[in-house]
């Protein structure tokens, strides 16, 4: 991991500093957690546009070396999100307090279509359910593996909001479950599968199907 970071960096200064290809090495070791992160929140073409937004604003920040690399990106594409929404609130006239509501409260409907089995369909329509500040924290922690101290480094929260976030984001997350599950079956094999699903999740790129499957 230390590896990893150290080298993350390397290709950050050398990008900063002109190097094109440096660039385009730290574009294919993170456009797929940044896919992930904006996937279930915005539609596909609206994504495309956030994720070049985040390398782009990436090429001239600041970085202080305080944390990953990998962790500093989530930090300026949430900003991006947050501009995203924050525009999209004032264009629709819509007045609730950001974060607090859900994505499909703010009318976006990122496409499922990749996903076949039920339960991921279902938890995926769940996490646009509950509010978008305990959705980002659900999939930082599940998709990512990100710990609570770096989830907070990337949103700029105290830890214990984080924790917060993390606990009650999940209860709501169970409680939609149970309203929108077609079954007493489905519900539980979602449930069960939340752990599982995260893990096989990460090992796909973008949350495609995993082979075989």
């Amino acid at each position: 991991m230390v590896l990893a970071a150290t080298e993350d960096e390397t290709l950050l200064r050398a990008w900063q500093g002109g190097d094109s290809a440096a660039g385009a090495a730290l574009f294919d070791r993170h456009h797929d957690a940044l896919v992930r992160f904006f996937r279930n929140k915005v539609d596909d073409a609206h994504r495309d546009d956030l994720i070049q937004q985040t390398f782009l604003a990436a090429q001239s920040a600041g970085f202080a070396g305080k944390s990953a690399v990998r962790t500093w990106l989530i930090a300026i594409a949430w900003r991006r999100l947050s501009d995203y929404f924050r525009a999209e609130s004032r264009l629709s006239k819509r007045h609730a307090a950001f974060g607090e509501v859900s994505v499909a409260d703010m009318g976006q409907s990122p496409e499922t279509h990749y996903v076949q089995r039920q339960e991921r369909r279902l938890l995926l329509e769940g996490l646009r359910q509950v509010s978008l500040h305990q959705q980002v924290v659900l999939e930082l922690h599940y998709w990512e593996e990100m710990s609570g101290t770096d989830i907070a480094r990337a949103l700029e929260l105290p830890l214990g909001t984080v924790k917060t976030r993390l606990r009650d984001g999940r209860l709501a997350l169970e409680r939609v479950l149970v309203r929108i599950a077609a079954s007493d079956r489905l519900l539980q094999s979602t449930l069960d599968d939340l752990d599982a699903w995260a893990v096989r999740a990460r090992a796909a790129a973008g949350l495609a199907e995993d082979p075989g499957e």
